[in-house]
């Protein structure tokens, strides 16, 4: 686990580094000391290099602070981070008591889905679980937390964790709202106890030296009082104030970014006297910004980013290239491939996966933005595509014609999507272009930032 004296001594050993003062942040009342800006695990993939050299990158750089969850890449964000420590470890590169490492426990998605409901289906089900929506469900029960925190430490390689925090707990609030089946009172009064129940569990795992420290990461604590997800920290404190006076509550995590700046500006706590950022700081909590880069806006999401810039005419040409020469892989797949594939392939399903030249014809008109685009290929498109190639590489290893098509399907998708991705890059530069004259404007000093990610950190870690 993370020790005071090897999180400052971290720095202490990087000092050739130059890393300024303001960028080394208390870490509450843990006592260590942390990077003002953090690793962050969501978009980490197992089997990425480039994340892996990103993370080196950081760890050998000051950054000693690591953000993951369970559900991150459905666990790849963690099995990724704790190969790399490893590996990083066993090099003498870093140690682990410099680093302080966080993950989170609640979401029920992909294998965890599968585990869930094939515990159902034996008669054993986990207690409380939120079935909120198709493909995402969410628990925060001891029994699903004990389940977790196992698979949790397995990816990571690691006895211990520093920080465990209760994802997004407000599914339990915002389900009971979607079914009318509670009022207001009753559904906090319930969603606190569930908490509450979560808090002595924790408490036991400190005891056990399986975790440091815990809390609550929530988008909803920045939230109105009077919202019916409304995460309340004073609501929070005592619950942990009743199992415990020298509790481990924390830590909070809540979003915090150029477009959402509740935390510091809506006063939802003490009766409306105090901001979350207040309180937390009034009660010594160590406080995590989430999405500092990806800001909700209007229903939708902004990147703060700078995006490269490309000639629309270079983009259009390489589209209808690649575009014709998906097409042709595509009709060589229905007409040379399919028929001779085993009769335990769903050949529908495969027509279907190999079919992105019609889906995406259109594709360069067909978003409305960047993010949206970028939410598709990632979460959808890629995945789906390159699984169904590995699974077949597998399945076909003998077939040299499979061979020889899957490579070549493979490097002209990712060419034919990373073109695609150009384009919008392009839409959101502009507005990224705008936000960067709009910040200047207001502050000369963000002018030698290069980036919108920079100037957007640089405002954040401004903030007390």
């Amino acid at each position: 686990m993370a020790t005071p004296e090897a999180t400052r001594n971290y720095f202490k050993r990087l000092a050739h580094k130059e890393i300024p003062v303001h960028s080394i942040r208390d870490f509450g009342k843990t006592g260590w000391q942390v990077s003002s800006i953090g690793f962050g695990g969501y978009r980490i993939r197992h089997d990425s290099a480039e994340h892996a050299r990103a993370l080196r990158y950081a760890l050998l750089n000051g950054f000693n602070l690591i953000d993951t969850s369970s559900n991150y890449g459905d666990g790849g964000s963690e099995m990724l981070i704790g190969n790399l420590l490893h590996e990083m470890f066993e090099r003498d590169e870093v140690h682990r008591d410099e680093i302080v490492l966080v993950s989170k426990v609640g979401y029920i998605q992909g294998q965890n889905l599968r585990l869930v409901q094939d515990a159902e289906a034996r008669g054993q089900p986990f207690p409380e679980v939120v079935e909120y929506a198709d493909g995402c469900w969410h628990c925060i029960h001891p029994e699903f937390l004990e389940d977790q925190l196992s698979r949790s430490l397995e990816r990571l390689n690691l006895p211990s964790l520093d920080v465990y925090l209760l994802h997004n707990p407000e599914y339990f609030l915002a389900d009971a709202q979607k079914r009318g089946e509670l009022d207001l009172a009753a559904a906090r009064e319930r969603y606190f106890m569930r908490i509450g129940e979560a808090f002595r569990w924790m408490e036991e795992k400190v005891a056990e030296g399986k975790i440091k420290a815990y809390g609550i990461s929530s988008n909803t604590f920045p939230a109105a009082a009077d919202d019916f997800e409304f995460t309340s920290l004073e609501e929070a404190l005592r619950a942990a104030e009743t199992i415990a006076e020298d509790h481990h509550f924390q830590v909070i995590q809540f979003p915090f970014n150029l477009f959402e700046p509740a935390a510091c500006t809506r006063k939802n706590q003490a009766n409306g006297g105090k901001t979350l950022l207040e309180l937390a700081r009034e009660r010594n909590l160590a406080t995590l910004a989430n999405r500092p880069l990806n800001a909700m806006v209007n229903g939708g999401m902004v990147r703060l980013a700078s995006f490269a810039r490309s000639d629309p005419q270079d983009i259009r040409q390489e589209f209808d290239k690649y575009l014709a020469i998906l097409s042709d892989l595509e009709s060589r797949f229905t007409a040379d491939l399919l028929p001779g594939l085993p009769d335990d392939l769903s050949k529908d399903a495969l027509m279907q996966v190999f079919s992105l030249s019609q889906q995406l014809s259109n594709a360069l008109e067909m978003f409305p933005s960047w993010e949206h685009w970028d939410h598709v290929r990632q979460n959808y498109l890629m995945p789906q595509s390159y699984a169904t190639l590995s699974y077949l590489d597998q399945k076909l290893a003998e077939n040299p014609a499979w061979a020889s098509w899957s490579r070549a399907y493979a490097e002209a998708l990712l060419v034919f999507l990373e073109n695609i991705t150009r384009k919008y890059e392009n839409d959101a530069q502009k507005r990224s272009v705008q936000i960067e004259r709009q910040l200047d404007s207001l502050d000369a000093s963000l002018r030698d930032s290069e980036t919108l990610s920079q100037k957007a950190l640089q405002v954040l870690t401004s903030v007390p």
